[in-house]
């Protein structure tokens, strides 16, 4: 944020329709936002220590490296930029509003697939396909409210895992770095700090829901516009015009949580609105039918997390609060 700022200050513009100039150090910021409410001294702040250290350290000198014009990168230098995308993608307020989304909607249907189990284990006897989609749906619209199962490590845990796909996102063989340039500030940055454009035009939510027709948007100044895609050669000439620009601040506004921010010297863009509420997900329509299918299948593949300390964080957050 400090690459937006001047005199230590940034501008913000937020939902509610107000404008002004807030301390870098103050803007998009949230008290106790990573510690972890069920243990005491370090581990507290284990994840935020993490995230000092291991990734925003190592991030600093690259990012300032592309800012002052060094690019491209050397390979090491490139991950470390992969890494901190996707860490920006899962590290946020956004991120964690849609977690709490999908939760809500994903409860009932957990609690039906446990009581369909309950069924089968105090008859004796696997459900017929009728019986269980019958059992499914009663339990499914009995459902008790989500909140009398709140996890309250479940926000600690779900950047760690959403960090898996958002790295396979990046990592694609087929997708390139790009960056882009203007000679006058044009960029604004949204309090998520990076976005995610489908072709059509619109914006896609968080991993793991990441298309791979999908390109990201990550504001490095605001000049400096680095892009992730598949098509490279949309950008080979490395200029930052005015109608990418107008599509990354649209974005940016599209995309953030409560405000986006800008040079206080340069002209808030014309075009630039936020919507009185953060983008929701959409209520997924629930199916639930006899199967018609002999085998079972794969499922979705999920990333394999090898990070042995965040591998040791996912321990930590996933321990009883009576054992640790």
């Amino acid at each position: 944020m400090r690459a937006f700022a001047e005199e230590g200050h940034i501008t913000g513009l937020h939902r509610d329709g107000r404008e002004h100039r807030t301390p870098v150090k103050s803007a998009a910021k949230a008290r106790n936002f990573n510690t972890d409410p069920l243990v005491q001294g370090m581990q507290r702040v284990a994840l935020e220590t993490y995230l000092a250290e291991k990734v925003d350290h190592h991030a600093a000198p690259v990012m300032h490296a592309v800012r002052s014009g060094t690019w491209p990168l050397a390979p090491e230098r490139l991950q470390v930029l992969r890494r901190t995308l996707a860490w920006q993608l899962v590290r946020t307020q956004m991120f964690r509003s849609w977690n709490a989304q999908i939760g809500a909607y994903l409860a009932p249907v957990v609690w039906a697939h446990e009581i369909i189990s309950l069924y089968q284990r105090r008859l004796g006897r696997t459900l017929t396909k009728e019986e269980g989609v019958a059992i499914f749906w009663d339990a499914y619209h009995r459902a008790p409210d989500p909140q009398l199962f709140n996890d309250d490590r479940w926000h600690l845990r779900a950047p760690i895992h959403g960090l898996s796909f958002a790295m396979d996102y990046l990592e694609a063989p087929e997708r390139h770095l790009i960056l882009v340039q203007a000679e006058t500030p044009c960029l604004i940055l949204g309090d998520t700090g990076v976005v995610i454009r489908r072709t059509s035009g619109t914006y896609s939510i968080a991993p793991p829901l990441l298309g791979a027709a999908t390109e990201l948007f990550a504001p490095l100044s605001p000049t400096h516009l680095l892009i992730s895609t598949r098509t490279p050669e949309r950008y080979q000439d490395g200029v930052l015009t005015a109608a990418l620009a107008r599509q990354a601040n649209k974005g940016a506004a599209a995309w953030c949580q409560n405000a986006v921010y800008r040079l206080t010297s340069m002209r808030s863009p014309r075009y630039l609105r936020l919507a009185p509420e953060p983008p929701a997900i959409p209520a997924p329509r629930i199916a639930a039918a006899p199967s018609t299918s002999r085998g079972q299948g794969s499922g979705a593949r999920r990333p394999v997390l090898k990070d042995p300390e965040l591998l040791a964080l996912l321990s930590q957050f996933s321990t009883p609060a009576s054992d640790t």
